[in-house]
């Protein structure tokens, strides 16, 4: 049976989750007007383990650094280990619930189990919540997979279940020495690879002998670190949320940016404009990362010069220490974004109010995630709080931007009306004037704003007069 192997990438994810400072974990949080069916929202899950084979597959690691790890179904998989129920500690409030989701996501993944968990929780105000996390490995044909979607997924509850897939027998010993078997290819590869490499600096030394010693540097030292804004330069291995949550028209109706994506990022951006400015520290550089889907942010806030591409086919065999410093990040970005469509869900008759994605924060100092559903724009930020000291501030500055980017157009102002004759009320007409109104026959067909008095036709008609008598006596000469 050939098994999926684990790219560098991978790999480096896969170990970057033993460090707070680099964990790449993607979090869901969805709030219910009720509570309801936990054991609907079980069945669901257990459904979908059976049908996506991810997530009942866990990578494997070799004892020794000879080849890539594997990925296998787990034995030992038990569904209760990934889906649990509790009740929110008294009084259940939003301060109470999101400090509960911060542990929740911040928990490293067990290695020797599948690489998520949701947690169905009681007690939040009148209704309940889910939460879940995933880590970045966790996708089906590079498409990851979003837990809140297979829980508030609705059209399958009908469907059997189907059998549970067969699992996989692989120890960390025997797969080492599969990859001591691999070897004298692995060889040959590296060796074909280097001298490839090697020729082809060596042709570029000829035509431009400074690059190639900068290209041959960069295989060996690290990349640079970002000269990002001073305001935000702290890091650390703690993190906290802030979720903000604003009816969809407004976004679809902000005339400058319209849409969630648009006008996410531009309040993003204005508010720590702003933040900076509050504080006192010109802001002279500040950069955006944008992603598709937070589960590739830590692929998208990378170096250029990222050492997982330098080192290739090595990389599997080199040790695991070697490979904790290269998951570990560099400072890249201050602050990265990203924007996921999908619908509200429900959960038998609890339906979802708010839904939410946070995002990962590896080694960046903030990650703001939007959640665009048919009702609501719902948004996540995740920051550090080594790099926001003054928290407050953030939020003043977020809730300004927000009301200040989803303000609607404002109204154009009216042209001024011209000024028009007045006519006078049919009770101050004299009769004399009434009587030469009637007496012409166009006057049911002229309009009411062209009606005039007498006086005035009368001076309009002596002007005509005046204006033809010159032709009248040129023709009689």
């Amino acid at each position: 049976m050939t098994l999926s192997r684990l790219s560098p990438e991978d790999r480096v994810l896969l170990r970057g989750d033993r460090d707070p400072r680099s964990r790449s974990t993607v979090g869901g949080l969805a709030v219910l007007d009720s509570t309801p069916d936990w054991t609907l929202v079980r069945t669901r899950i257990d459904r979908a383990s059976r049908s996506v084979p991810a997530l009942r597959s866990r990578p494997v690691e070799p004892s020794f650094a000879t080849t890539e790890p594997r990925w296998v179904i787990d034995p030992d998989f038990v569904l209760d280990r990934h889906v649990r129920h509790i009740a929110l500690a008294a009084p259940g409030d939003r301060a109470a619930l999101l400090e509960l989701a911060e542990r929740f996501f911040a928990e490293p993944f067990d290695p020797a189990a599948p690489l998520w968990r949701v947690l169905c929780v009681d007690g939040v105000g009148h209704g309940g919540a889910i939460l879940t996390a995933a880590s970045p490995l966790l996708r089906v044909e590079e498409v990851p997979v979003d837990l809140l979607d297979v829980a508030l997924d609705s059209r399958h509850d009908s469907a059997d279940l189907a059998p549970i897939p067969v699992p996989t027998d692989l120890e960390p010993a025997d797969l080492a020495r599969e990859g001591v078997r691999e070897l004298p290819w692995r060889a040959a590869g590296l060796a074909v690879s280097g001298v490839h490499e090697v020729g082809s600096l060596a042709i570029h030394a000829v035509t431009d002998w400074r690059g190639a010693v900068d290209r041959a540097a960069g295989l060996v030292t690290p990349p640079a670190a970002v000269q990002g804004s001073a305001l935000l330069a702290g890091r650390g291995t703690e993190r906290a949320i802030i979720l903000r949550s604003y009816p969809r028209s407004r976004a679809d109706g902000a005339p400058t940016h319209r849409g969630g994506q648009r006008a996410h990022i531009a309040a993003i951006r204005e508010a720590l404009i702003a933040y900076h400015a509050e504080s006192g520290l010109p802001l002279t550089s500040l950069g955006i990362t944008a992603a598709s889907h937070p589960a590739v942010l830590r692929r998208a806030l990378a170096p250029s010069q990222d050492r997982v591409e330098s080192l290739g086919r090595l990389l599997p065999l080199l040790p695991t220490g070697f490979v904790d410093v290269v998951a570990r990040p560099t400072r890249g970005a201050d602050v990265a974004v990203s924007h996921v469509v999908a619908a509200a869900g429900s959960v038998g008759k609890a339906t979802v109010v708010e839904r939410y994605a946070v995002g990962p924060v590896p080694g960046n100092a903030l990650t703001s995630v939007a959640v665009t559903t048919p009702e609501r724009l719902d948004v996540a930020v995740r920051y550090d709080p080594e790099a926001i000291r003054d928290v407050a501030l953030l939020e003043r500055c977020l809730d300004a931007a927000f009301e200040q980017v989803l303000a609607p157009a404002p109204s154009a102002p009216r042209a001024p009306r011209k000024a028009t004759a007045k006519t006078a009320p049919a009770a101050q007409r004299t009769p004399s004037a009434r009587k030469s109104t009637a007496s012409k026959t166009p006057s049911s067909k002229t309009p009411a704003s062209k009606k005039t008095t007498v006086s005035k036709k009368t001076t309009v008609s002596k002007k005509a007069t005046a204006k033809k008598a010159p032709a009248r006596k040129g023709a009689g000469a």
